[in-house]
């Protein structure tokens, strides 16, 4: 099989986005994500993502970016399918992104077009054109933002054959279910980027892939319901939403969404704390205390 061939035979169930962790002066510990990943790694967690929003791409520069794709990327050692991202950039530095994201071992990249370029058809046609021969490493599209990604764009870059899927943040429903029907005949998968309960019905269609709220500290239930699914287990698989995603996700919304779930990984004793990148304030007193009361209820005593 080819590259594009093998990246999306490899690109099957949950999504780690991966949340990074900062220093007291705000930098990158690129020790502890190095650490992070590992864990992940040996738990089997299938699919590693960097990505604009939980890893906190508008806290970091370019530098940044270059080192904590490295940092993964070597970290990861080839155990689970990485997949790297790029930040609005031109498309000159999109190419040279791809290749040091080839180089330093990420199986696949993330391409994030700006949506203020207005993410219209032709738009998105020239960008990616403007990518082609950068480097030989398989391409994600983004649907983020407002407008939302053009149907008709992502059919046409869908049978591009180094572009072999697509991570969507858009509607979570007709939009999704739309661009699996539209695409999935081209070697080319949609990604969902909420939750279980929005992959169970994007996977019977053809979603080979979802990023999962429970994966960054619990790979385990997300392959576990990723694996009821396949079987056929509907029930099973609704069960573990109700009894893990739900009550996590309403209080997590409640209480600073990416800081609870960096208080989660602190208490697995990955992180040292559970800083947001610089100019974020610090957490809210008590947050790891209140996580750790909530997955004594929810997950049996996790810690």
């Amino acid at each position: 099989m080819d590259k594009a061939t093998t990246a999306l035979a490899r690109m099957k169930g949950p999504v780690v986005p991966l949340n990074l962790c900062f220093d007291e002066t705000g930098a990158l510990d690129h020790q502890a994500v190095a650490t992070y990943v590992d864990w992940l790694s040996e738990q089997g967690a299938p699919i590693l993502m960097l990505t604009y929003g939980s890893s906190e791409f508008a806290c970091l520069d370019d530098e940044d970016i270059w080192a904590v794709t490295e940092t993964v990327g070597q970290a990861c050692a080839g155990r689970a399918f990485c997949i790297g991202g790029t930040g609005f950039w031109k498309a000159g530095k999109t190419r040279d992104y791809l290749a040091h994201a080839q180089a330093v071992g990420m199986d696949a990249v993330k391409v994030q077009v700006h949506p203020y370029l207005g993410n219209t058809t032709p738009v998105l046609i020239n960008y990616f054109d403007a990518l082609e021969g950068a480097a030989d490493i398989p391409l994600l599209l983004w649907a983020g933002g407002q407008p939302p990604f053009p149907l008709e764009a992502a059919v046409e870059l869908a049978q591009r054959p180094h572009i072999i899927g697509m991570k969507n943040d858009g509607d979570q429903f007709y939009t999704y279910y739309d661009l699996i029907r539209q695409t999935r005949d081209f070697g080319f998968g949609v990604i969902s980027g909420g939750q279980m309960r929005n992959f169970a019905f994007g996977y019977p269609l053809g979603s080979p892939a979802y990023l999962c709220t429970v994966a960054p500290f619990r790979p385990d239930i997300a392959n576990a319901f990723h694996n009821a699914l396949v079987n056929g287990d509907a029930a099973g698989a609704w069960d573990l939403v109700y009894r893990y995603e739900e009550p996590w996700l309403q209080w997590a919304i409640k209480h600073n969404w990416l800081a609870s779930i960096k208080a989660a990984i602190q208490l697995k004793g990955l992180y040292p704390n559970h800083r947001l990148g610089p100019p974020h304030p610090a957490p809210e007193p008590g947050l790891v205390e209140g996580v750790k009361a909530l997955f004594d209820e929810i997950y049996e005593r996790e810690f």
